[in-house]
Parts: structure tokens; C-alpha cells; sequence
């Protein structure tokens, strides 16, 4: 029964403008034309960073799990998430993601946001692999809970997840292996990289599940 408990619980888991030439537009005015243009990218960088930053400090103080906070709360993130989603980068289904990526905060009630039961939480990430699979991580010491699944896109901002597969390990050794079934439709609402406050780049992505989960990635 204790097997069956771990292993459902991931279950409940361009901007700017194009450019014309004119005939007989000096090169003097091309240039302004390049300034202004690469202007407007560095100021939409800028409050793209102020946004996120105003995101992840409410998450800071609120915690990975949303079920664990308050309605206010909750109700704050969805707002301030809100505000990013037009400064994402074109297309945010179909970026391209490998490696580990860190959950920050999940608004899913279920095992999907860490919590394995009552106020225990383990840390969950993602990890993306070259091509359609990844892989849902909770890691508690050394027990680890992870969920194989593949990603097919469906358009610029939704992909769709088959569950495949669930791993329950202990200190490395495998102690449960199955099939499962399930998935759904994601929305990826925004995506993109950001500079924090001590200069460091992460790429951060935000999605609806529908429940709001919200990841980043260093990038070194």
C-alpha cells in the first residue's frame, strides 16, 4: 500500500518591430534606427528581470508548496505570474530544454509539488533529456520518487505529457518499478532568461497545468 501511495504521487502532479528601408534614408539614420530598436530590447530585458524578480520574491517567502500557503497568497503569485506572461519569449512550448531544472512553486495539491505527507517536503526538479523524454524528481535524502514521461508539442504554448513510467529508489537501489498511465496538456506561459540580483543568469518557466508551477534553471 505504502508503494502505491509513492508511486501516485506525480499523478496528482518577437519582439519589436520590423525595419523598411526607405529610398534615399541616409546611413545616419539606419544606425539611429539600430539604436532605438536595440534600446527598446535592452529596456523590455530590463522590466522582464524586474518582473520575475517581484515573482520570485513572493515564491521565496511563500514556499514551494502553494496547498501549504494561504489563499492570499496564492491568489498573489497568480497575479504577479500574470504580468510575465507578455514578456516571454516567442513560442515557449517549443524552446528547447535539457538538464535540471528546480521547481520554486506548485499550486497542485498533490505529491507533484513535494509534499510527501503532511509538512514533509522533498525537493522536486526536472530533468530533460535530448529529445521528447523527462523525467519528475522528488528527492528526500535518499529516497527518490521519479516519473519518466514524454512531451509532444502541440503548439506554440501547449505540450502534451504521457506519463510512462514510476521509479521508487532508496539509497540508489531500485525498490518499486511500474507503468503508469495518465497526463495531460500543459500551457507554457512564459519562458526565458533572466538576470537575478546578484547578476546571475537563470532561465525561468511558467506553466499552467492547469495548477501554476513555476521553475528555473541556472545557467553557468
Amino acid at each position: 500500500a505504502k508503494m502505491r501511495v509513492l508511486s501516485n504521487l506525480f499523478i496528482l502532479f518577437n519582439l519589436g518591430k520590423q525595419e523598411h528601408s526607405v529610398p534615399g534614408a541616409s546611413s545616419t539614420s539606419t544606425s539611429l534606427n539600430l539604436i532605438a530598436t536595440r534600446s527598446n530590447d535592452a529596456g523590455v530585458s530590463t522590466k522582464r528581470d524586474e518582473k520575475i524578480q517581484d515573482l520570485l520574491s513572493v515564491v521565496s517567502q511563500v514556499g514551494q508548496v502553494g496547498s501549504l500557503a494561504t489563499e492570499e497568497e496564492q491568489s498573489q503569485l497568480e497575479e504577479l505570474s500574470k504580468l510575465t506572461f507578455p514578456l516571454s519569449d516567442s513560442s515557449p512550448a517549443k524552446v528547447p530544454l535539457l538538464g535540471e531544472h528546480n521547481l520554486l512553486y506548485s499550486a497542485a495539491p498533490g505529491g507533484s509539488s513535494g509534499r510527501l505527507f503532511g509538512n514533509v517536503v522533498g525537493k522536486v526538479t526536472q530533468f530533460f533529456e535530448e529529445g521528447e523524454i523527462f523525467y519528475n524528481r522528488v528527492s528526500l535524502g535518499p529516497l527518490r520518487i521519479a516519473l519518466k514521461a514524454k512531451r509532444e508539442i502541440k503548439s506554440d504554448s501547449v505540450i502534451k505529457v504521457t506519463f510512462l513510467e514510476t521509479k521508487v529508489s532508496l539509497f540508489g537501489k531500485t525498490l518499486v518499478e511500474k507503468e503508469v498511465g495518465g497526463g495531460g496538456s500543459w500551457k507554457v506561459k512564459f519562458i526565458g532568461k533572466v538576470t537575478d540580483e546578484n547578476g546571475k543568469e537563470k532561465l525561468v518557466r511558467i506553466m499552467e497545468t492547469p495548477s501554476l508551477f513555476i521553475l528555473e534553471q541556472p545557467l553557468h
